[in-house]
């Protein structure tokens, strides 16, 4: 069976809160664009997997139910709604979907960018970042390093020929071992 969160709609509103930052969806759609030749499109999960067999026992209707009421309040959420019209002005479109796969099923916000938008984007990002004018060439050409060592299929080997720049240039520096215990 499923495992829920306490809280699933404040749970789901933080992850999107923190994913739909453009510095975090920049690079989450990036990573697409380097791994998929055609559309860039990124998934960020808002509900829990839940198995096949548990999505079709008893406790079907609730776990719709559920969903539906989940989906319907992240879609109402003026702060939600905000960072998402904020992507839409510069061409990162978003919709809730079903996802699933061989085990499981769960809903995502799918966000999809034409390969044109990504520069739009990461200006966007920039702008968050406090990057001036002047430095955005060589923060931009920083990024694409970045991407390249971390989340392209071949990142082992490009970590050999190409330079650690660190993070990404558009997370603040203070942000960058959050996960790292000390």
């Amino acid at each position: 069976m499923a495992t829920f969160e306490p809280d699933p709609i404040a749970a789901a509103k933080q992850r999107l809160a923190l994913a739909l930052r453009p510095r975090i969806a920049l690079i989450g759609l990036t990573s697409c664009a380097l791994a998929l030749p055609g559309d860039t499109e990124d998934r960020i999960s808002v509900t829990d997997r839940i198995s096949h067999a548990d999505a079709a026992g008893p406790g079907a209707e609730a776990w719709r139910a559920a969903t539906v009421a989940l989906v319907t309040a992240l879609d109402a959420d003026p702060d939600l709604r905000a960072l998402r019209q904020r992507l839409f002005d510069v061409g990162v479109a978003s919709a809730f979907e079903g996802d699933h796969d061989e085990t499981a099923l769960w809903t995502s916000l799918v966000l999809r960018c034409p390969r044109t938008s990504l520069s739009t984007l990461e200006t966007l990002a920039a702008d968050d970042a406090g990057i001036a004018p002047a430095d955005r060439n060589e923060v931009s050409a920083q990024f694409a390093i970045y991407m390249l060592r971390n989340h392209h299929r071949d990142w082992q080997a490009n970590r050999t020929k190409l330079p650690d720049v660190g993070e990404s240039p558009y997370t603040p520096p203070e942000e960058w071992n959050l996960l790292v215990s000390t």
